[in-house]
């Protein structure tokens, strides 16, 4: 009940009053105040939907875990990271048989340590899902005080974008320092049979710097940081292999050929990194002396581009992959396509086969 001027409110309790023969002999009225109580319940019943409305927004799972029974309670967004559907009875189990073996042990020590010590848990792990998909997830839980039996509370955080965000500025930066020192090699090298080309240092620096300008050109297309415009393929190859015109025959053979501009910087890299590995141990470090032959045809299902160099007694080391193969190879799987390599009959040659979806459409 209210107060006159709307500003209290009370709880009025009717008690009956009892003589000591036990008879009934009128009541009592007990009131009290509850208009603070009101305010906080109302208050507490805000902010917990303030918190229930952040952890959904977030995506954020809440979980209970008895390590007495085995037994844990999920919210629906942690039994969606963990893919138990709403009717199924969940266990400990069941959640471990979803982590990765490589990480699981850290978990289960983690949680063994916050239920011995009473204390916090803590870890990062991954989720291997029912269709390949891996998960980072971080977890966060504490342990109940007083409960018994105890019980821990906690929460699950989906961190997948983070992680994959890290592994691409390191991705980024190894190419980066990769390619440096791919250009330093490829420039060495360029001085190198430059210098046997001239008598005086005036055209030999002219020379050069106007093939240090060309390899910056076909540097240019493969910058993860710069925004492509729509070319061909016969475009990057022309550029790609203009800084090397003059130190192998070159042979450039293809129709017109546009391409998605999300393509160009993973090919262009493919390319460059065959043009550098050519000029260190191939045809494009033979002076002259060899050939190099660039080919591609496309069609409905895609390009299929042919890479074919002189070889001569082969300077190349195949069981040796360092940074620059796995760049190739990240690259490839970018693009969706394959590569296979031949070294026989007097030959190096290289067929890359990408899919139609790399080829630009109206």
């Amino acid at each position: 009940m209210h107060s006159v001027d709307g500003q209290h409110i009370y709880s009025l309790r009717v008690l009956p009053y009892c003589t000591q023969s036990g008879a009934v002999d009128g009541t009592t009225l007990v009131l009290t105040e509850i208009t603070d109580a009101l305010a906080l319940e109302r208050q507490l019943a805000a902010e917990r939907e303030r918190l229930d409305l952040a952890i959904k927004a977030a995506g954020i799972g809440v979980w209970e875990y008895c390590p007495e029974n085995g037994e844990v309670l999920l919210d629906p967004v942690e039994r969606q990271l963990f893919e138990i559907g709403a009717d199924t009875k969940a266990g400990i189990d069941m959640l471990f048989d979803r982590i990765d073996p490589d990480d699981l042990p850290k978990v289960e020590a983690s949680l063994r340590r916050a239920n011995e010590r009473s204390g916090d848990f803590e870890a990062t792990f991954r989720l291997r899902r029912s269709d390949g998909e891996v998960r980072w997830i971080k977890g966060f839980g504490r342990a109940i005080a007083g409960s018994a039996p105890q019980r821990l509370v906690g929460v699950s955080i989906d961190v997948t974008p983070e992680y994959a965000l890290a592994e691409t500025r390191e991705l980024m930066l190894r190419e980066m320092n990769h390619r440096v020192k791919n250009l330093f090699a490829v420039i060495a090298g360029m001085m190198t049979i430059a210098a046997r080309s001239h008598d005086d240092v005036r055209s030999f620096a002219d020379d050069l710097r106007h093939r240090i300008a060309a390899l910056g050109s076909a540097h240019s297309l493969a910058s993860p940081a710069g925004r492509p415009q729509a070319v061909g393929l016969d475009d990057i190859v022309a550029i790609t292999l203009a800084p090397y015109r003059e130190h192998a025959r070159i042979e450039i053979d293809g129709p017109v050929v546009a391409l998605d501009r999300n393509c160009l910087s993973p090919l262009a890299l493919i390319l460059h990194e065959w043009a550098t590995n050519s000029m260190k141990y191939g045809a494009l470090g033979s002076g002259g002396e060899r050939g190099l032959q660039v080919r591609w045809r496309a069609g409905d299902d895609g390009i299929i581009l042919t890479w074919i160099e002189d070889a001569a007694v082969s300077d190349r080391e195949p069981g040796k992959r360092g940074f620059g193969s796995v760049l190739v190879e990240t690259s490839v799987r970018q693009l969706r396509g394959a590569v296979t390599t031949a070294d026989t009959d007097g030959q190096f040659r290289l067929d890359m086969r990408l899919p139609a979806g790399v080829l630009l459409r109206d």
